[in-house]
This record gives C-alpha cells, sequence and structure tokens, in this order.
C-alpha cells in the first residue's frame, strides 16, 4: 500500500503527477540562494563542537545536527519546534518498543499535517510554500504532508548518516582528508567516491513482479518482491576485498541516489550538504582523529549505519 506523498511508494502516472508538483523545490537555483544558509548552519555546529572540546561524538553533534537543521529549514520548520520534530522522527525508527516507535511516527506525522495547514493560509519560500503557490489546487493536504515527511526523513536520516559516516572515513584516511582540504578542486571527484563507497541508502523500495521476467540467469516469478541493491550496484566495479575508499580514481559512476524515473528528487539538496560539510570539517579540525582507534565502532542495521563516532583533534 502507498502512503499518501512518499514518492517512492508510487508508479507513473500518480508518480509523475507529484514529482513534476515538488521538483520546483529542488532547483538549481533555489539550492544556490539555500547554499549561505548551509554555509551558516555547519560553522554552527562545528563552533559548538570546538567549544565543546574533544572528543565528542559526531553522530548528533555533526551528523544530526547538522542534516536536520539544514532539512527543517528547507521545509520552513521553526527553529525553536525542529529538535523535539527530530526527536520524534529518531524515535520513530529506533525505538525499541513498537507503542513508542509508533506513538513517535504519529506525533511527527501530526506535527507535520499542521505545517500542511499552516502553509496553505500563509505560503513562504520554502518547499512546503514553493507547492502551496505553484499547484495548491492539485495537490492534496495528505499528499503534502506525506511529501514535506518523506523529505523530512530522507533528508535528516540519509544525510545524518552519510556525515557522520563521512566524518569517520575522512578521520581514517588523514592524506584524502588533506588533500580534500589543500585542494578544492577535488571536491568533485571527491563527491561522487564518497556517496559511491559510503552507499548508505542500501536498496530501493521493494516492487512485485506483475508476470513472469528474467533478469540474467534469474526467473522473477509473478507475486515476487524485488528490491535492488544499490551496494552491490555501486561495487560491481570494485569487489571486495578490492574495494577501497580512493578520491583521486577517476569519477565512478553510481547509483548510490538511485536510477530512472525514481532518482533521488533531493540529490542537489544532499550533495550541497555535503560538499559544505566535510570540506569544512577538513579545513576546522585538520588533526581530526578516532578518540579511541583500538575500539570497535558500533553500526546499525544498513551500511555504515554509526550509532557513536567519538573523535578528537
Amino acid at each position: 500500500m502507498a502512503w499518501p506523498g512518499f514518492l517512492t511508494h508510487y508508479d507513473p502516472p500518480e508518480h509523475t503527477r507529484l514529482r513534476r508538483m515538488v521538483a520546483p523545490a529542488f532547483a538549481v537555483r533555489r539550492m544556490q540562494k539555500f547554499q549561505p544558509q548551509v554555509e551558516l548552519i555547519v560553522e554552527d555546529s562545528l563552533d559548538e563542537i570546538e567549544a565543546l572540546g574533544g572528543p565528542v561524538d559526531f553522530v548528533p553533534r555533526f551528523g544530526w545536527s547538522v542534516a536536520t537543521t539544514a532539512t527543517c529549514d528547507f521545509l520552513g520548520i521553526p527553529r525553536d519546534d525542529q529538535a523535539d520534530l527530530a526527536r520524534c522522527l529518531h524515535a520513530s525508527r529506533t525505538e525499541r518498543s513498537d507503542k513508542r516507535r509508533v506513538a513517535a511516527g504519529n506525533k511527527f506525522m501530526t506535527y507535520m499535517s499542521k505545517t500542511t495547514a499552516r502553509t496553505r493560509r500563509d505560503p513562504g519560500d520554502d518547499m512546503f510554500g514553493v507547492v502551496v503557490r505553484e499547484y495548491g489546487d492539485e495537490i492534496s493536504d495528505a499528499e503534502l504532508t506525506g511529501v514535506a515527511a518523506f523529505v523530512m526523513g530522507a533528508g535528516a536520516d540519509q544525510v545524518a548518516r552519510f556525515l557522520a559516516a563521512g566524518a569517520w572515513l575522512m578521520a581514517e584516511n588523514p592524506g584524502q582528508f588533506a588533500l580534500l582540504r589543500d585542494e578544492p578542486e577535488t571536491v568533485p571527484n571527491w563527491l561522487d567516491e564518497m556517496v559511491r563507497y559510503l552507499t548508505t541508502d542500501e536498496k530501493t523500495h521493494p516492487r512485485v513482479a506483475l508476470e513472469d521476467v528474467r533478469i540474467g540467469d534469474h526467473l522473477i516469478r509473478a507475486g515476487d518482491a524485488v528490491t535492488c541493491s544499490l551496494l552491490a550496484a555501486n561495487r560491481r566495479d570494485f569487489p571486495a576485498p578490492a574495494d577501497r575508499f580512493d578520491m583521486t580514481r577517476e569519477r565512478p559512476e553510481h547509483v548510490a541516489f538511485g536510477h530512472g524515473i525514481h532518482h533521488c528528487l533531493g540529490r542537489s539538496m544532499a550533495e550541497l550538504v555535503f560538499r559544505t560539510a566535510i570540506p569544512a570539517l577538513a579545513r576546522r579540525f585538520p588533526t581530526l582523529r578516532l578518540a579511541e582507534p583500538d575500539r570497535k565502532i558500533k553500526l546499525g542495521p544498513p551500511p555504515f549505519d554509526v550509532e557513536a563516532l567519538l573523535l578528537d583533534w
């Protein structure tokens, strides 16, 4: 069953209709206007980290701090509400108790629904406002609420996961960390290699085969659930154990943001945060390192889902 507004749950023609209405909010020109705001968010987070003094857990202080603030600002969520909304989102995905997880999810969606109603009355220049002003009569409240929840979930969770894993990766590769800091022209190669190597969104939303179809040597029967492993696809040219992070390689092809009609709508937003935050981290903390190098870093179920990351400098 498709959740209203969750773009990965749809196929054409409904997917085409919704994507057409949301895409203008992610236009290159709007991302360029948003860049100074992202730069301020990153610098504020790094200021707080520096003021705390090491070691610091970079998962909440860098990953979640930058990702949730940037995504909430993009959506037009007031700063006073952001911390509580981020906690609800995080709890809806991590609470061990089903009851608490559902309660947190309901609270999160209730807030998004109220934001939809508020934007209908007074649309601003945020993502909500852009969609309402341009397509208000064509999109339902449930769809608009779902789109915003979908963007918040992907923007906060996936981007936060990437930032934490990216900080870890750079701390373990000081030579490449220095290259990123000293040679800004390497950022495009670094960005493509980073998202290929990390691939924090492991797989696509499952689909069900409507008829028998053969893919390579495998027969997919009607009724079978099928998903694509982005992780495996991004390692097709560098299978284990040869796969390694190398930002000096020629820019690799990857599907970390999906492909085709379901190519990630928020890629421009995510890449803006990535290419702002990690290079800024390299400049601010050139000696960044693991605070406990002999201690195994605990990972959650998806690849590179770092639960805690103590770094020092």
